[in-house]
């Protein structure tokens, strides 16, 4: 079977690695003076070399004839490394193994020494998928070691990893992988296989990588693989569905000018080669973004093309302004995303390039304003306004003087802070008209915004149809005495003792009616009040323990011989 290109150019040595130098020359040092650390981090993007320098470096520790820092390949501990059965080097996934269980396996096994070689080494990819409770079963681990054992943790996402984590290593970044340096090696895989090729096609498959190896030494095994004597940029293209760079040149330049025509033929022209909407706007977008920066930055390496490419960049760059380019960009990634729901791709982006369009063409579409119908004329002067009444027929003196009465019940209906500043004013009647007095000027500005709340609250108590007007009179000095609230009778007050309580004695039911007494004198006197008589204790209770007994009224023989029952058993 067929093994990926990017699994047999796997690098196997330090020199080998591309784009990773200022990596490269810390672990080789340390390697070569044997000043190894007990955990690494290597935190970048996808296809940067993360776990392919780990496995050099757990290779290099363990040697038996190490060269500059970097492994030998050739002796028993890496070629068994190399065929994966030295048993020295454990790889786990992080992203299937995150549960604190694993962790715990492991805490048990970096206790055993390392059955050949130096060095046991744990290379933890992904990491940052570890659970937080895995997290935590790894600090004294990893803060404490044995001595023979190295943690080289992988991540992607390095701002997911815990603080603790990140103190207790040594951390090193990986930077994307350039165009120039990506395309070179392109180069030396392809003359090694003796297959010939285009350069602007080992360029465009370096540009649509975006800093990935890994990437780029996929998309070459599948162009590769459509066969052919030679590997062209139009293969490249058909095989990603792209649009040829040109195009995007002319639709820039299109653009810029308002130039619909243009617009609608490049569109077609890709459309019609069978190329994706959504890969065409994605790059539109992309090259938006490499003229922005050509045309601003003077440096020549500020985008990372061949030289032809880049003086293109900068050309196109200085004919269209930032302020529309950033347009563009903003413009364009909205409709990227709506894309993704449209029914038509194709007709989402005609209509945002024509968009753009319509403003320097023709004016833009506007809705038709409704026609409201003219306010009627005001009235003419001949005819003048009846004046307002001055006291309405339900708001008698009588009523005000019941209001002023009521003031403080009134009150007691709001609700606080409300309340309490009512309560310290008052309310008086002044030839028909209510007075509320207050003592300070403070004190008038806060209620005088609460007028209407207090002037409906007095019309719903008095049953009036309009409210009746306020006014708000400062004195100073004013004192209101306190008023209490009103009491509320206690509905749990504690009942009497059932012992201190007597019966008076035309409450005992007699067998016969008693028939009334001739009035005299005794007869005036207050009925006198019996108190009831308890049943008589049994003589086998004598020889109990005294127990001090609550008696209550209608007390029963059948509880008695009960109790009777509890004292014999000594309580």
């Amino acid at each position: 079977m067929h093994t990926a290109l990017y699994r047999t150019k796997r690098p196997r040595t330090f020199t080998d690695v591309v784009g990773q130098k200022h990596i490269i020359r810390a672990l080789s040092n340390q390697i070569s003076t044997g000043n190894t650390s007990h955990a690494y981090l290597f935190c970048g993007t996808r296809g940067t070399g993360k776990t392919s320098i780990a496995r050099i470096m757990a290779r290099a520790i363990n040697c038996q004839n190490p060269a500059d820092g970097s492994p030998c390949n050739t002796c028993e501990s890496c070629l068994g490394i190399l065929a994966e059965r030295n048993l020295n080097v454990v790889e786990i996934d992080a992203a299937s193994n995150n549960g604190v269980e694993n962790i715990r396996d492991l805490r048990e096994e970096v206790k055993y020494q390392p059955t050949q070689g130096r060095y046991k080494v744990y290379i933890i990819d992904e990491v940052h998928m570890l659970s937080t409770s895995a997290f935590n079963a790894l600090l004294k681990t990893l803060e404490e070691p044995p001595p023979h054992v190295v943690f080289i943790l992988a991540t992607t996402d390095s701002q997911k990893l815990p603080a603790t984590i990140l103190s207790r290593c040594q951390r090193y970044d990986f930077r994307r992988i350039a165009v120039t340096d990506m395309v070179s090696t392109l180069k030396k895989y392809l003359e090694e296989a003796g297959v010939a090729y285009e350069d602007s096609a080992l360029d465009y498959i370096a540009y649509h990588s975006d800093g990935a190896m890994r990437d780029a030494l996929s998309l070459l095994d599948q162009s590769m693989s459509l066969g052919g004597d030679k590997l062209t940029y139009h293969q490249v293209l058909d095989m990603l569905g792209a649009v040829d760079r040109s195009r995007l040149f002319d639709f820039t330049r299109a653009l810029a000018a308002a130039d619909s025509a243009a617009i609608m033929q490049v569109i077609d022209q890709a459309m019609d080669g069978g190329r994706d909407a959504s890969q065409f706007v994605a790059d539109l977008i992309r090259h938006f973004r490499d003229v922005l920066v050509a045309g601003l930055v003077s440096d020549p390496n500020a985008v990372d093309f061949s030289a032809e490419i880049a003086e293109k960049l900068r050309a196109q760059g200085q004919q269209v302004s930032a302020a529309k380019l950033m347009e563009y960009i903003h413009v364009f990634s909205e409709t990227l995303r709506e894309m993704r729901f449209a029914p038509h791709a194709r007709t989402a982006l005609e209509v945002c390039a024509l968009k753009i369009c319509v403003p320097k063409t023709e004016a833009p579409l506007s809705p038709t304003p409704i026609e409201r119908p003219a306010a009627p004329p005001p009235p003419t002067a001949s005819k003048p306004l009846p004046p307002p009444a001055a006291v309405l027929s339900d708001v008698t003196p009588e009523i005000l003087d019941r209001i002023v009465e009521s003031w403080d019940s009134i009150c007691f209906t709001f609700r606080n802070p409300m309340q309490s500043q009512c309560l310290q004013c008052g309310l008086e009647n002044n030839d028909g008209r209510l007075e509320v007095i207050v003592s300070t000027e403070a004190m008038r500005s806060i209620l005088k915004p609460k007028e209407a709340t207090i002037r409906e609250i007095i019309a719903e108590k008095f049953g009036l149809s309009t409210p009746p007007n306020l006014a708000f009179v400062v004195r100073e000095g004013y004192n209101k005495p306190k008023v209490k609230p009103p009491e509320v009778k206690n509905r749990f007050e504690p009942r009497p003792d059932l012992e201190q309580q007597t019966i008076p004695a035309d409450w005992v039911t007699a067998s016969e009616p008693v028939e009334s007494a001739p009035e005299s004198v005794e007869s005036t006197k207050a009925p006198e009040t019996v108190e009831t008589a308890l049943p008589e204790v049994p003589d086998d209770w004598a020889t109990g323990d005294a127990v001090a007994v609550e008696m209550v009224d209608e007390t029963t023989e059948d509880s008695w011989d009960a109790f009777g029952e509890i004292v014999e058993d000594g309580v």
